[in-house]
């Protein structure tokens, strides 16, 4: 008899690919609580960026 497994992907964004979490689950609902409890303790980092970027001086150009 084969066993079905299910995997859990999540996708966080439009630029983002889908990513797999850890486990196979015995049913969707398990699988669904599991995603519902590692999302719930996932770890978000937000950085500081600049506002602007400073613009690189050209070095050298190059005529044909």
């Amino acid at each position: 008899m084969v066993k079905n497994l299910y995997a859990v992907w999540i996708k966080i964004d439009e630029t983002l690919p889908w990513i797999e979490l850890k486990g196979e689950y015995q049913t969707r609902m398990d699988a669904k609580k599991a995603a519902k409890e590692i999302l719930k303790n996932a770890t978000i980092k937000i950085v500081r960026m600049q506002r602007k970027t400073k613009q690189m001086k050209v070095l050298a150009t190059i005529k044909q």
